[in-house]
């Protein structure tokens, strides 16, 4: 022993391989977890697993997902590494059903949540597991309802209006323009109206904290996004670092903003139709229920007001302005389509005597259509991850998943696979129509989602994106410019599915005769 430890304080080269060894068997020692199973997997490498390429963004998240589909071809299921975490990609549309929806109870979870002690914004829905999850999704369901989001329409029209009319001006420059940004500024309106009460006028104001904020969180950048990697999977040393996800400066603004809006309200007994008083409600309620002993605790408290406020901008800013875009651009490269989403369009205001209504917008029904083809084919969060709460054994096979397995399912790799979507890389509404729809496999379509923790805003977000196409296409047809590349490619600096140079399109305004 005497001889050992003078040998390494004499001999650092001797200290430099224990201490290369020891953080290499650290780094690999679960590099056996899938061949231990049984399980066909993708080799990974030291430190970053199969996940080396996406994380130093050197290639986008999509296309290394479609490569480790194709290579689990024909099984049910794949092992792969994020960093050091193996974790089994699911490719069977059945086995995704099971865990989503019918076997829900396993896989509660979402893996990688935030501790709200380092996130003062991490308490919210998204961020929730377990009980706590299911309390507050209770709490917060009604918040969308049809009759509470039927009084938001005027807001969102009036948001739309606002865009419409600054595309106007810009296209009267004839300067094309990126379409990406004009969406990113309607729906951070639209948030600001519908989630704050605030008029943030993002569509014209480039200055705006809030808009500064979306674009702080994401705008393409390799290093938010290998950080956003990094706070997933090695959330445990961020914390012994107190490494902080959101900048404090922001988080105190967003809080201050926000209690700022609950207090005037409280105090003045002031009434917006909006998210801020839905959750306002909801706690009073808590209130009078904690009173006569129903419950214990106030869950709607004000962090918790101020965090779901935050997760509204997290939810619906990014992947409502990017499908929005999407939408544009299928729409001016298939002037056909467009031509039908007008005529629908305009039948559907006739009817109502010109007016969008909470009943026409469910009448546009080809608009659905496009709005979800647009959806299959331009998810905007690629995959979708569960974390097994207790043992799971996989149905019919002889694979047993340890409690906190973390099981991941490649949203678009299903969407463009030709067995479950014939010509994938085509787009053809008519996939969604009603006569069509039962063909349609389970488990095929999950840009929101499925089973129990299925996004909780998609029919607010459907509702604004229908508004905002139909003001448009009444006002303006869509080109393609020159200045989008195509076919389309996407960046690799972000976890969402964004395009390379952006999505250029010419507004050209309709005449009377149209």
């Amino acid at each position: 022993m005497f001889f050992v430890l003078e040998l390494l304080k004499n001999e650092p080269f001797i200290w430099l391989i224990v201490i290369t060894t020891a953080l290499y068997y650290i780094l690999t020692k679960n590099h056996g977890f899938w061949a231990s199973r049984n399980v066909k997997y993708i080799r990974p490498v030291p430190l970053f697993g199969n996940a080396f390429s996406t994380a130093l963004s050197f290639a986008p998240g999509c296309k290394v997902q479609q490569e480790q589909y194709n290579y689990f071809k024909g099984e049910q299921y794949g092992g792969i590494w994020a960093f050091w975490k193996p974790k089994l990609l699911i490719t069977d549309p059945q086995l995704i059903e099971h865990i989503m929806v019918k076997d829900f109870t396993y896989f509660t979870d979402r893996e990688g949540t935030v501790d709200v002690k380092t996130d003062p914004l991490a308490n919210h829905l998204v961020n929730k597991n377990g009980n706590n999850w299911k309390i507050l999704r209770t709490k917060l369901t009604p918040v969308f309802s049809s009759g509470k989001l039927k009084t938001m329409i005027q807001q969102i029209i009036e948001c739309s209006d606002a865009c419409v009319e600054h595309i106007g001006q810009k296209a009267a420059t004839g300067k094309p323009f990126e379409v990406r940004e004009e969406m990113a500024g309607f729906t951070m309106d639209v948030i600001g109206s519908c989630a704050f009460g605030l008029n943030i006028n993002a569509i014209n104001d480039h200055n705006s904290q809030i808009r500064k904020l979306g674009l702080m969180i994401f705008a393409p950048s390799r290093i938010r996004k290998l950080r956003r990697m990094l706070g997933m999977h090695f959330g445990f040393l961020l914390r012994l670092v107190r490494w902080k996800r959101m900048p404090a400066k922001f988080a105190l603004f967003f809080l201050n903003t926000i209690m700022g809006i609950v207090k005037y309200r409280e105090e003045n007994n002031f009434h917006r139709n909006d998210f801020i008083q839905l959750m306002m409600e909801v706690r009073k309620e808590e209130e009078k229920q904690l009173k006569d002993g129903t419950i214990s605790e106030i869950v709607m408290n004000d962090n918790t007001i101020a965090s779901n406020a935050f997760v509204f901008l997290l939810a619906g800013y990014e992947t409502t302005a990017t499908t929005l875009s999407y939408t544009l651009y299928e729409l001016a490269t298939n002037p056909e389509i467009q031509d039908k989403v007008h005529k629908e369009v305009v039948d559907v205001l006739k009817k109502h005597k010109g007016d969008i209504t909470w009943e026409g917008l469910a009448e546009m029904k080809y608009v659905e259509t496009v709005i979800t083809e647009t959806l299959r084919k331009y998810p905007p969060v690629i995959s979708v991850s569960r974390q097994s709460v207790r043992p799971y054994k996989i149905p019919n096979s002889d694979l047993e998943l340890p409690e906190g397995s973390v099981v991941v399912m490649p949203i678009y790799s299903i969407h463009h696979d030709p067995k479950y979507y014939p010509e994938p890389e085509k787009f053809k509404p008519e996939r969604f129509a009603e006569e069509n729809k039962q063909k349609l496999a389970k488990s095929t379509f999950l840009p929101f989602g499925d089973g129990p923790r299925i996004c909780i805003g998609l029919r607010f977000a459907k509702m604004e994106m229908k508004i905002a196409i139909a003001k448009l296409i009444m006002k303006y047809q869509f080109r393609i410019n020159s200045r989008t590349i195509t076919p389309l490619q996407y960046s690799p600096k972000t976890i969402f599915l964004v395009p390379l140079g952006g999505i250029w399109i010419d507004f050209i305004p309709r005449t009377y005769k149209e």
